[in-house]
């Protein structure tokens, strides 16, 4: 198998509003099957599009397909694009209202005006119930109970997925069972099994609703298992795939956070793919690394001697392969 087929388990941030030298350079060698879009991106819609466009240029001469290009416009506290963008009422507001029919057309709405930049994947809604304690939470939920928030996130996703874009949900299993932040520290909840079920009913809903990306948060839950969630195979695999019945991409939430500091990047991204991610999400936040290329051609060079077998790999680039298929099209009738 190719190099390029490896690196497309990679979603990878962009230090600017131009693609550097350097970028350029590592996403020929090594196409990723996602772009990360921050604020630092997003300063301009109209620059936002270039950069976008030449991200695709890049990617379609390299794999032929587009690039899952992601961004967190949530709504309320959590926005990327800011000047000359539309603004859209957030969870907490939408879930106040409560008003289904609201929530579906707001996320439509949203979509489109996405669409016309080229994002084609929203890393929304926020499944997590709200605790209120919650250093990273604020004004980012639907509310605390499973009912309400399972209502919004199903039509969210609906509304969203009606206008082509991707909608990632967040953060699995539910950010709401601990208060720490964990671009700060990793989180650890004292829940046992059985009480995980409220913090898991918004996400059941949103695989019943055909959301396309689920996030799993850095959080740990050690009754549970001994690993965090984004390399743990029971809540990957035996929680997420086999109880839950999800099929679409499993991404970490970023990689480059302190939950998971102190690591080289290519080693904890394979240690997640082997655990049950389909994708490793390098944000290039926390530390100032100009040239991606290195910790790219390492993960390359790890995930081919890691242990996981070519029918296993193949099927994680297969689901990232046909979400890019789907999202040539408009995601279609599949959305």
């Amino acid at each position: 198998m190719p190099e390029r087929e490896f690196s497309q388990l990679l979603m990878v941030g962009v230090s600017g509003e131009r693609l550097t030298r350097f970028e350029r350079s590592a996403w020929q060698r090594f196409p990723p099957g996602g772009i990360i879009l921050f604020a630092r991106n997003c300063v301009d819609p109209q620059k936002t599009k270039a950069l976008v466009g030449e991200l695709q240029e890049i990617s379609i001469e390299t794999s032929g397909l587009p690039l899952i290009v992601a961004v967190d416009q949530e709504g309320g506290p959590v926005v990327r694009l800011r000047e000359s963008f539309p603004d859209f009422p957030g969870a907490a507001t939408l879930g106040k209202d409560d008003d289904l029919k609201k929530t579906r057309s707001t996320a439509k709405a949203l979509g489109k005006a996405l669409s016309e930049i080229g994002i084609n994947c929203n890393l929304a809604p926020v499944a997590d119930l709200l605790q209120t304690s919650s250093r990273v939470l604020h004004k980012r939920c639907f509310g605390a109970d499973p009912e309400l928030v399972s209502g919004h996130v199903k039509a969210y996703i609906e509304g969203l997925q009606s206008s082509g874009v991707a909608a990632c949900v967040k953060h699995f299993p539910g950010h709401g069972t601990v208060a720490d932040d964990s671009h700060t520290m990793l989180p650890v909840s004292p829940l046992q099994r059985s009480e995980l079920e409220p913090h898991l009913k918004p996400f059941a809903a949103a695989i019943v609703a055909g959301v396309k990306i689920m996030m799993a948060a850095h959080l740990k839950f050690p009754v549970i298992d001994s690993r965090s969630v984004p390399f743990s195979s029971l809540f990957l695999n035996e929680i997420a795939r086999l109880e839950m019945g999800f099929s679409g991409l499993i991404i970490s939430d970023d990689l480059d956070m302190a939950a998971v500091a102190g690591r080289p990047l290519p080693e904890v991204m394979v240690e997640g793919l082997k655990a049950g991610l389909d994708m490793a999400l390098w944000g290039r936040n926390l530390k100032a690394v100009a040239d991606p290329e290195l910790v790219m051609a390492g993960f390359v060079n790890k995930i081919q001697d890691c242990g996981l077998t070519s029918e296993l790999l193949q099927r994680k680039i297969e689901r990232i392969r046909l979400l890019r298929k789907a999202l040539e099209m408009g995601l279609s009738k599949d959305g």
